[in-house]
């Protein structure tokens, strides 16, 4: 990041420094990643009964807002080099960009097992992915400029490489607030999961269902089911959540068809 820096503003280049300012920002990115993955481990108390493990949900949300700001200030600064070409150094610009390019490349492999594991990490991982595709496209400038003297490509290239972070990083806000808004998670529709519980033989209502996520890796549902058998249709009910959505966190409150039936009606009732 510090060769990038010097090497930016010898050469005159934008397109180095924003692969050098992504760099500072995956210093940021990573450390956040670190700190809250340690935060997310922490066991739960009677206050925080869930434990921490949202954490790693907010410093993803956070490292990706910093990427959009980041993107805003060297989008504004390209088309300002549009209206206001400035002479860059090409070779210098290829130099060391190409020793970025192996700096993400190490960085990029040593998070490369475990970035599929925790949103927070994929974060990171994506923030490195980004500067090593920048590092190319800085590396694509800088021989253009050495070669043909084509000041315009070092804007050109800046705002196709903000294009690109803002794709990757848009993804992980998605995500992040999908979950921080407990919305039920991609892949699982509530309506088959309720048809799914009628079906159960002995279940009469199923009312007040909730699926959630309530970290990366733990889906979380709530029900109430109107039965006369409750051991029995729990039991059922349990392992086909579990055989067919994969949902192990599972919180089921059965009601007597009788008192459900008059609680309806005096609910009609206060209604009218």
């Amino acid at each position: 990041m510090i060769i990038e820096v010097i090497g930016g503003w010898l050469a005159n280049s934008l397109a180095l420094i924003s692969d050098a300012l992504h760099m500072f920002t995956d210093v940021g990115a990573l450390l956040l990643g670190l700190i809250v993955s340690k935060i997310a481990h922490r066991p739960t108390t009677p206050t925080m009964s869930y434990g921490y493990q949202r954490a790693e949900i907010l410093g993803a949300l956070v490292s990706a807002v910093s990427l959009w700001a980041l993107c805003g200030v060297l989008s504004y600064e390209a088309v300002h080099r549009f209206f206001h070409p400035e002479v860059v150094e090409g070779k210098l610009v290829f130099i060391v960009a190409t020793a970025g390019l192996i700096a993400n490349l190490v960085m990029l492999k040593l998070l490369h097992p475990s970035q599929g594991q925790s949103l927070n990490t994929r974060a990171a991982y994506l923030h490195v992915l980004g500067d090593l595709f920048g590092s190319v496209g800085v590396i694509l400038s800088g021989l253009i400029l050495w070669i043909f003297g084509w000041n315009l490509i070092d804007p050109i290239i800046t705002l196709l490489f903000t294009l690109f972070i803002l794709r990757g990083s848009g993804k992980v806000i998605r995500e992040s607030i999908s979950i921080l808004m407990e919305s039920t998670p991609e892949g699982i529709d509530p309506t088959a999961v309720k048809r799914t519980l009628a079906g159960i033989q002995g279940v009469q209502e199923v009312h007040d269902l909730h699926i959630w996520t309530a970290s990366v890796h733990k889906v979380a549902l709530s029900a109430h089911l109107v039965t006369e058998k409750p051991s029995e249709v729990l039991l059922k009910a349990r392992l086909a959540l579990e055989e067919t959505y994969g949902i192990r966190h599972i919180t089921l409150q059965v009601e007597d068809p009788k008192s459900f039936e008059s609680r309806y009606c005096y609910d009609c009732q206060n209604n009218l």
